[in-house]
């Protein structure tokens, strides 16, 4: 890995780190080091250690690198505290239910294969957990502060790119640029029915007495907070989409709705309690189970829309602006964006497999047949993937790869501004680093 970049890399690398639920060794712990009043363990070195070599990141130093990240971690939440930087209870829920959602997709769905592996409830996993992700998000918040005026100018790429010696010039694989067209299958007026039926059944058995709580831990469908009583946390307007959020800020303390429906399904909901413009409610969420006939119609339904992009009458981008159902991404194209780099482009073994399977015979500019497919929250849809661009493996240019190297350069200079920032920061922030460490000469910068 390039040394320029590494310092950047595995600090983002720990800050969005999705193992933050990952099990803890049983150990008898000593502090490493001390940022203002926050600690960092032996253990916290050890477990990000075996995360980044499980991660491939090779280093004859590498526990002192990772110590140095954790330093830089301790420094931006000593100073977000100290500058009084905030994060909103509602977010650290949401983080939380994120981060319980991608988990439970990662025991295919089943709740109590993931509240088994930890000996715990999701309810008790997200407390021992609040405090390390609240921690994490005042981090990345002053971390961005930090870098967030970071621009670069078209005369700053081209320099840079002009810099790089000929024969010094990275070489790139071949890329693919990929845009879709989604649509879902949709219920019948006979599921919906069938839905309320339900929900009203529960409203009437929380109004004889009923526990509201108890019910959404039986019968909701929301993963991220049936295992927590059905409950949120607190939100603010602007945080729930539009129908459940005019539905819920109308009740009050105590109250229940009437059924709500939403892009997610039918919920019934109950204020537990309103703190100005936050919120803090439970709901059910109930799912209407979608038919094989309906699955069929809305195959049959895109295929079609196949067939007018095929026969040249209608371009992929004015198809997906009149049909696509899927609002992320329509204004462009359908273009699929990567989570991982925010780019559009993929080289191919990044592609999920299924997306790889579909378009690996197309030719820039054809789009696939509809395709069947699953959201990360369940949904099911279809889906016609257009190749926007098939590049061949090639040395970089800036025609071609202005957009890699724009991001380099802006990391750059983001490295450059994180680097500054320690500078004023370190020299006026008590910092202790045991005996152990300090022959790293890596860690120079925070002995001063």
């Amino acid at each position: 890995m390039n040394k320029k970049t590494f310092l950047f890399y595995i600090f983002i690398s720990l800050l969005f780190n999705n193992n933050i639920f990952a099990q803890k060794k049983i150990l008898i712990d000593e502090v490493a080091a001390i940022v203002g009043d926050k600690i960092i363990l032996m253990s916290d070195i050890e477990q990000n250690y075996e995360q980044a070599a499980r991660q491939g990141i090779e280093s004859p130093r590498l526990k002192c690198e990772v110590l140095n990240q954790l330093l830089l971690e301790k420094l931006f939440l000593n100073q977000a505290i100290l500058d009084s930087v905030e994060v909103a209870d509602a977010e650290v829920e949401a983080e939380l239910d994120n981060r319980v959602r991608y988990f439970i997709n990662m025991f295919g769905g089943d709740v109590e294969k993931l509240e088994a592996y930890y000996k715990k409830s999701i309810v008790k996993i997200k407390e021992d957990y609040r405090d390390d992700v609240k921690n994490l998000l005042l981090a990345r918040r002053m971390q961005t502060q930090v870098v967030n005026d970071v621009t670069v100018t078209p005369s700053e790429v081209k320099a840079f790119f002009e810099s790089i010696p000929a024969d010094s010039l990275p070489y790139f694989n071949a890329e693919i640029e990929l845009g879709q067209l989604v649509v879902f299958p949709k219920e019948t007026k006979e599921q919906k029915a069938e839905i309320k039926k339900q929900l009203l059944d529960l409203k009437k058995q929380v109004e004889e007495g009923e526990d509201f709580g108890k019910l959404a831990s039986i019968y909701s469908e929301d993963p991220g907070s049936a295992g927590n009583n059905g409950e949120l946390g607190f939100m603010e307007r602007g945080q729930l989409v539009s129908e459940f959020e005019g539905a819920a800020f109308k009740l009050k303390n105590g109250e229940m709705s009437n059924i709500v429906e939403t892009q997610f399904g039918f919920h019934l909901i109950k204020m537990l309690e309103r703190r100005g413009n936050k919120i803090n409610v439970q709901h059910i969420l109930m799912k209407p189970q979608v038919t094989d006939v309906e699955r069929d119609k809305a195959q049959t339904y895109l295929d079609s829309i196949h067939n007018l992009i095929t026969i040249d009458s209608l371009s992929f981008k004015d198809a997906v602006e009149q049909f696509s159902e899927l609002e992320e991404g329509k204004k462009l194209g359908g273009l699929i964006i990567s989570p991982q780099t925010g780019l559009s482009t993929f080289e191919m073994d990044q592609l999920d497999p299924n997306i790889y399977f579909t378009i690996d015979t197309l030719q820039e500019g054809q789009t696939s047949p509809a395709v069947e497919f699953t959201q990360a929250d369940g949904k099911e849809g279809f889906r016609l993937i257009h190749v926007y661009m098939r590049s061949q493996p090639h040395l970089a240019n800036l025609k071609d790869d202005y957009q890699k190297i724009q991001n380099q350069v802006k990391r750059n200079k983001q490295q450059e501004a994180l680097s500054n920032w320690i500078d004023q920061k370190a020299p006026v922030t008590y910092i202790h680093i045991e005996n152990v460490y300090q022959t790293c000469d890596l860690l120079d910068k925070w002995l001063k």
